[in-house]
Order: C-alpha cells, then structure tokens, then sequence
C-alpha cells in the first residue's frame, strides 16, 4: 500500500519481538510507556500511591545468560523469574504480608538488561508499586525493607547469589539499606499537594515513570562499559564487518542473549491494578501488537503480491523489500511497475492490481485514469531509474513479445 510520499508493506507476518526488533519494539514500547504515564497520573490523582522499585541480582562476568526454555532453565534469567516467583507469587506469605501491612493494590513490572565485557549481563526487573495510599517517610523506609527482605529470600531459593542488604559507603544514596533492591516514592509528601509523576535521577536527568518502566530504546548503560541491547546490536555489527564475518566478544554476547531472551516478558501488570484502571475509567490504548505496528491506516492500495511471488523473489532476495518501499514512496504505483518487471516479474501474473469497489481492474499495470502514471513512464531514465534498470524491462518485454 503507498501514497506519494508515504508507503508501507502490509499483508506480511511482523515479529513484534519487543527485545530484538528495533523497528517493532519502538513501537510497541512507546505505547506501553504511554499506558504506564497514563496510569500513573490517573492514579496519583485519585490519591493512590505510588512508588517506583528496581530489584537487581548480584552478578559476574562469568555468568551466562541462561534460559527460561522448558526443561533448560538455567542462568540469570531463570533466576531472575524463579526469584521474583518465590518472593512475590500471588499464593506466597510475602505477597499477602505486604497487602496486608501495606496497602499494596498491584504492581506493573518491566525487564531490563544491559551487558559490559568487565560485568557481564546485568538483569533487573523495574516495578511501579501502587498502594491504596501514599506512605509517610517511615512506611517508605518499612516497605522497602519487606520488599528487599521478599526479595532476597526469593533469590536465595532461586540458587542465586545473596542479594545486597546492607552497605558501609560513607553518604552513600542507599542509606546503608545495600543495592539489591531499590524504592523511591513517586508521591510529594506535601499537603495540599498532588502527587508528582516526574523523579529525578542522575544518569538520565528528568524523565517520566512511563519511559522508566518501557523504553529501555532510549536509554544507554547505566555505567561506563555497559551497553543497552540496541548497543550491543550495534556493537557485534560492526564487529562482524570489521573482521570479515568472524564473531567476537560483542556478537557472542548477543546471540547467547537473543536466544536467551525467548519467552522473557518484557512488561506485566497485576490483575488487581489492571481492575482499579478500568473501574476508574484511566484512558489505555488497548491496540494488539499487530494493530500497533501496523502502518497501514490511510494508505491506498497500489498492487497485490501473491505469497508464491512474495516468499520466492522479493523476501528471500536482501534489499528488494526496502527498495519495494523506497521506490513506492519516491515514484508511486509508475515506480514500482518499472521496479517489478526490472526484477522479471509480470504485472498480472506475478503481481495485479489491487481490487477496488464499482471499478473494472486494468491489467498490466495500465491505470487508464491515472495521468501521472503515462507521464512518469515517458520520462527520461535520469529522472527516473538508472539506465540498467530500463534495459532489463526492455528485455523482458521483447522476451514476452
């Protein structure tokens, strides 16, 4: 589907891999941040509580990635999900303590991972906990020590190492409370006041629960040496171009990470908080993924390519879909017909025309109500196509007749 300007393939499967795919995963994730901020402010609005956790695991270089695949769970992301089970489970007496003693409604928690080739894999969930109320400063101190508490415990049994609890650091910003766990309240503490939806924090100046909790695409390695997975991604490419294809330090850690990352859910929110959204009636896109990275929405259709044609010469040849898009949204449906028949495709065999409503469909590619499409194919190869690309549909038509 294309319009002068704009073109868009439609009709084929997309991963919508939110922790492999740059192109899906920004656009899944910015609306997940979106919902995040919405549900954010609504709640703080409706006097709810707020308070943003991040729970981290101890780890080292040597440590590998690990899986969460049936019957291969092993590693740091296996202990990362049977901690976070063990501390926070819906049937275990942590969970229950902290409803109780607290007030906690629910939670939305997000997966992060950075790599550095000192530090390894570094995972760590982001959680925004949402209790019914705002706690003072000693209800804060309390739950972030039985969350730390859950936390560690779950670790433990998960065969991980001992969590941080407790720190000597002179000023150090945990307050000797350790580093595996960390709470902040997102609420003012002020009188009179409504809550505040933005912190601060000093590697990234100011930013919004939502970006905090979804779009690790925006953000780098906390620390010097750490990469974000784009990064990495980045990093392993050139690696691979700079040594002819021979895989170093970068792209091994991205492939042992892109398998690992399988079934790792990379945002979840409780069922309770899910329910407080709806009953107050907070505005969420409910888009699927597929809607989400789907560009479609007011484009005009300009051909159809079958499967058969699809699969055996545009999708398995690198480059041709990208050049597909780029031509379309540079020369329209004229572009793409000199494009389709350079690569010895037949317009009305290998590819047709797009059905319309009331309206004969022209073969060929011949759109008789369509000037721009006669003048564009009577221009000079200059302002157009290079002259290879004319030749080959010159040979193919000489070869049809």
């Amino acid at each position: 589907m294309a319009a002068l300007g704009e073109a868009a393939i439609t009709g084929v499967c997309r991963c919508n891999n939110v922790h492999m795919c740059a192109w899906c995963g920004a656009r899944i994730l910015a609306v997940r941040a979106s919902n995040a901020q919405l549900m954010a402010d609504g709640l703080a609005l409706n006097g709810y509580g707020l308070h943003l956790g991040t729970s981290t695991l101890r780890h080292f270089s040597r440590m590998p990635f690990g899986s969460n695949r049936k019957g291969q769970r092993f590693g740091l992301v296996s202990v990362l999900h049977d901690g976070w089970r063990g501390a926070y489970g819906s049937a275990g007496r942590p969970w229950r303590r902290l409803k109780a003693e607290f007030g906690v409604i629910g939670y939305e928690r997000a997966y992060e991972d950075t790599w550095g080739p000192d530090t390894g894999y570094h995972l760590h969930w982001h959680t925004l906990w949402v209790t019914a109320a705002p706690l003072d400063a000693d209800g804060q101190i309390e739950f972030r020590r039985a969350i730390a508490t859950a936390w560690a415990d779950g670790v433990r049994s998960a065969g991980g190492y001992e969590v941080s609890q407790t720190c000597d650091r002179p000023n150090c910003p945990c307050g000797g409370e350790g580093h595996g766990t960390d709470l902040r309240s997102l609420n003012s503490g002020e009188e009179g006041e409504t809550a505040r939806y933005l912190y601060k924090d000093g590697d990234k100046g100011t930013a919004k629960i939502g970006l905090e909790l979804s779009r690790q695409d925006f953000k780098d390695g906390r620390r010097v040496g750490r990469l974000g997975p784009w990064q990495l991604g980045d990093a392993a490419a050139d690696e691979m171009a700079a040594s002819g294809g021979v895989p170093g330090i970068f792209t091994t850690a991205y492939r042992e990470r892109e398998r690992g990352i399988y079934g790792v859910r990379k945002q979840y929110r409780t069922q309770g908080l899910n329910a407080l959204v709806k009953a107050l009636e907070i505005a969420q896109d409910t888009r699927t993924e597929d809607e989400i990275t789907d560009e479609s929405g007011g484009l005009v259709p300009i051909l159809v390519i079958p499967s058969g044609t699809w699969y055996r010469h545009i999708a398995r040849v690198p480059g041709r879909r990208l050049d597909l898009v780029k031509v379309a949204e540079a020369h329209g449906l004229g572009g793409v017909r000199l494009l389709i028949e350079s690569w010895g495709l037949r317009w009305g065999i290998d590819v047709f025309d797009p059905p319309t409503e009331g309206a004969s469909t022209t073969q060929a590619g011949e759109d008789e109500q369509s000037p721009k499409l006669s003048a564009l194919l009577e221009l000079p190869a200059a302002r157009t196509f290079p002259e290879h690309v004319h030749r080959a549909v010159r040979r193919q038509r000489a070869a049809a007749n």
